[in-house]
C-alpha cells in the first residue's frame, strides 16, 4: 500500500516534471492520507496558482495556515496570490511574514512591491533596499540586481529636490553644518509634512544644536507616522543616543528587540548605546549576540574596542584578528591594515602587561618567602639551646623537615626549639 510520504514524493516528481494535474492528484492522496500534512498543502497550493485556480491555492494555504500558524513560507505563497487582487490582505500575510523572520529577503522584496502598488514611493525604496541588501548577504546575485533595478526606477519617480535635499541634508549633518541642515529641512517640512525620514533628521540636528525638547518632539513625530516601521524606531533610538539620551535609547532598542529579537542591527544599536554609558559588559553582550545572527567584520571591530576598554585585552586581541581575517579575504586593504596594526600594538601592550604581572608576582613570592624565614631571635634561641654548634642546629632542622615535608622554614625553626624546650624541662 502506497504511504502519505510516497503520494507527496510523486508529487514532488510530476511538478518538475511539468505534470501538474498529475501533482494535483498525488499531492490530494497525501493529504487523504494525513489531513495534517501541511507541506502536501502547500505544495497543491503553488500548483493549483501556476494552473490559474488562485481560489484553491489560497483555500489550500489557509487550511495549512490553520494547522501551522507560524509557516513563514505559507504567508509568502499566500501573499503572492493576493497582490492582484486584495493588496490590503497580502500586505497583512507579509508583515506577518517579516514577525516570524524580520530578515527575509524576499520578504522585504515583496513589501516594495506592495508599497510601489500603493504609490508609497520612499517606503517602496527602502524596502527594496532592504532587500537588496539581505540578498547581497545571500550571495544571490540576480535578486539582488533585481531590486536595486527596482528601487532606482522608483527613485527616478521621486521629486528631484526631496532626493537632493535629503542626499545633501546628511552630508551637511556628517561634517557638522547643522545650521543649514536645519534649514533644508525645515523647508523640506513645509513641502513634505507626513516625511518621517525628514523628522528624523531634524531630530538629530536640533540635539547636535542642543535643542534636546525639540529633538525628541521630532523624533516622536516621526514614530507617530511610522508607527510599524522598526527602522524609524531604531533612527529614534540612535539619535537619543547621539544627544545623550542614552538610556532613552536603550528603552527603545529593549522594546524593539521584544518584537525583532533576531534584528543584529537593534543589538548593535542598543550596544552602542550602553558604550555611552560605559557598561562595557552590556555592550559586549549585545555584539555578541549580534555576531551569533551575522558574523560582520565590523561588529568584531567594535567588540574588541570595548573588550579592550573592559580590560579584555586578549579577547580584544582575539576579535580585531577576526575582523582582519575576514577583510584580508574580502580585500578591504584600509580595514585589515588598521585591524593587524591594532593587533600587534594590543599584543605589544599584553606582553608588557604579562612582564609586569611576572614582576609583582615573583616580588609577592619573594616577600612571603621572607615572611617565612625564620627571626633573628628565633635563630639565635636555637643556637643557644645547642651550644652555639650551627651544624647541630642545621641537622635538627633537617630532621624536621624528613619528619614533616611541606611545612614553611619558620615552623621547622619553632618546632626544632619547641622540642628542645621541653626536653630540657
Amino acid at each position: 500500500m502506497i504511504q502519505e510520504s510516497e503520494f507527496y514524493d510523486l508529487g514532488l516528481i510530476k511538478t518538475k516534471t511539468g505534470d501538474r494535474y498529475g501533482a494535483v492528484q498525488l499531492f490530494s492522496c497525501a493529504i487523504t492520507a494525513n489531513p495534517e500534512r501541511v507541506d502536501a498543502y502547500y505544495q497543491r497550493g503553488l500548483v493549483l496558482y501556476d494552473l490559474g485556480d488562485r481560489q484553491g491555492a489560497i483555500a489550500d494555504y489557509n487550511q495549512a495556515l490553520k494547522i501551522d500558524p507560524q509557516a513563514f513560507d505559507l504567508y509568502i505563497a499566500r501573499s503572492m496570490v493576493l497582490l492582484s487582487s486584495d493588496i490590503t490582505a497580502a500586505q497583512a500575510d507579509i508583515s506577518q511574514a517579516l514577525a516570524i523572520n524580520p530578515q527575509s529577503a524576499i520578504a522585504h522584496q515583496l513589501l516594495g512591491l506592495v508599497y510601489k502598488q500603493q504609490n508609497q514611493i520612499e517606503k517602496a525604496i527602502a524596502a527594496y533596499k532592504k532587500a537588496a541588501s539581505l540578498f547581497l548577504e545571500m550571495r544571490d546575485e540576480n535578486n539582488c540586481r533585481r531590486c536595486i533595478a527596482s528601487y532606482q526606477q522608483l527613485e527616478a519617480l521621486l521629486p528631484p529636490s526631496m532626493v537632493d535635499v535629503l542626499a545633501n541634508v546628511q552630508q551637511k549633518i556628517n561634517q557638522g553644518d547643522y545650521t543649514n541642515a536645519l534649514i533644508d529641512l525645515n523647508w523640506l517640512l513645509q513641502i513634505e509634512p507626513q516625511n518621517a525620514k525628514a523628522f528624523c533628521l531634524r531630530g538629530l540636528t536640533l540635539g547636535k544644536l542642543g535643542d534636546s525638547q525639540g529633538a525628541v518632539k521630532d523624533l516622536n513625530q516621526a514614530l507617530f507616522l511610522e508607527p510599524q516601521n522598526p527602522e524609524v524606531k531604531i533612527s529614534r533610538g540612535k539619535i537619543r543616543s547621539e544627544i545623550g539620551d542614552s538610556q532613552g535609547a536603550i528603552t527603545d532598542f529593549n522594546e524593539l528587540l521584544r518584537k525583532h529579537p533576531r534584528n543584529g542591527e537593534i543589538y548593535i544599536s542598543r550596544a552602542k548605546a550602553y558604550l555611552k554609558l560605559k557598561d562595557y559588559r552590556a555592550a559586549i553582550e549585545d555584539f555578541s549576540r549580534s555576531l551569533a545572527l551575522a558574523e560582520y567584520p565590523q561588529i568584531y571591530s567594535d567588540r574588541a574596542e570595548a573588550r579592550y576598554d573592559f580590560g579584555d585585552l586578549q579577547g580584544a586581541i582575539d576579535d580585531y584578528q577576526k575582523a582582519a581575517n575576514i577583510w584580508f579575504t574580502q580585500s578591504v586593504t584600509e580595514r585589515y591594515r588598521h585591524a593587524i596594526d591594532r593587533v600587534n600594538l594590543w599584543q605589544s601592550e599584553l606582553e608588557k602587561q604579562t612582564k609586569e604581572q611576572k614582576r609583582q608576582q615573583a616580588n609577592v613570592a619573594a616577600a612571603v618567602d621572607l615572611m617565612q624565614m625564620p627571626s633573628i631571635e628565633l635563630q639565635q634561641r636555637l643556637l643557644a639551646l645547642v651550644g652555639g654548634n650551627m651544624a647541630i642546629a642545621q641537622r635538627l632542622i633537617d630532621i624536621a623537615k624528613q619528619d614533616h615535608p611541606n611545612m614553611p622554614e619558620v615552623w621547622y625553626w619553632q618546632k626544632v626549639v619547641f622540642d628542645l624546650e621541653i626536653d630540657r624541662q
